[in-house]
């Protein structure tokens, strides 16, 4: 995709941030509504599902899966290294806005919302979880087969869901990690001869150290 429309991307990631720190999530059109429609909702005995995508959801979900991607070849190591590079840059980003945005979670603002985890400390905006499993998502929708890529996407919308279900995201965190993992997924995807290339670098130096080593214990 050509740049200027990645850039459009994040020029509406954007546009909503600037609305949200001037005026304050809590006042944003529809997000208090959206959180007491989602978290109210919740049942006894849906809770553990949702707190199981929310606890493993990210990292104990999508690590394992970069992994296995990596190891099994071809083109499918080619979805994880992409999947890599765009964590980076997703990780990166969201640390930014996290800090640059500085919004308190609902639970801080509210005071009835059924938190079913022990606080967060860190800032809300935007959802960290739903910034990395939307850009793990859109990746493998776009380089792998639909019998592959359809569960994980269905595993990116409920840890996206579970964390307004579980109080500890506002809609609109969810809302906006998502369009910002889409610019951050079309990035990646337009830096893939450059991620290959640092690849292919660690790999070379690696080999070329490996032989180095040997040559040193024949002598």
């Amino acid at each position: 995709m050509k740049w200027k429309y990645i850039a459009s991307i994040y020029a509406i990631y954007i546009i909503i941030s600037v609305m949200v720190k001037i005026v304050g999530e809590a006042n944003f059109p529809g997000n208090i509504y959206f959180l007491y429609l989602i978290n109210h909702s919740q049942l006894p005995a849906f809770n553990p599902v949702m707190l199981f995508f929310s606890k493993y959801g990210r990292e104990y979900i999508w690590i394992p899966v970069t992994a296995i991607l990596f190891i099994m070849g071809g083109k499918f190591r080619r979805s994880s290294l992409l999947l890599i590079g765009g964590f980076i840059i997703a990780i990166i980003l969201g640390e930014v806005s996290k800090y640059v945005m500085a919004q308190p979670r609902p639970f801080l603002i509210l005071h009835n919302v059924n938190l079913l985890v022990p606080e967060p400390t860190d800032y809300s905006y935007p959802s960290g979880h739903a910034l990395i499993v939307s850009v793990g998502a859109m990746i493998v929708l776009l380089t792998l087969p639909y019998y592959i890529s359809i569960p994980l996407l269905i595993e990116a919308l409920l840890t996206s869901y579970s964390r307004v279900y579980i109080g500890v995201h506002w809609p609109l965190d969810v809302l906006t990690g998502w369009i910002l993992g889409i610019a951050v997924t079309l990035t990646a995807m337009n830096l893939e001869k450059f991620i290959s290339t640092i690849y292919n670098r660690l790999v070379n130096s690696i080999v070329g150290n490996r032989r180095k080593t040997n040559l040193k214990r024949q002598k």
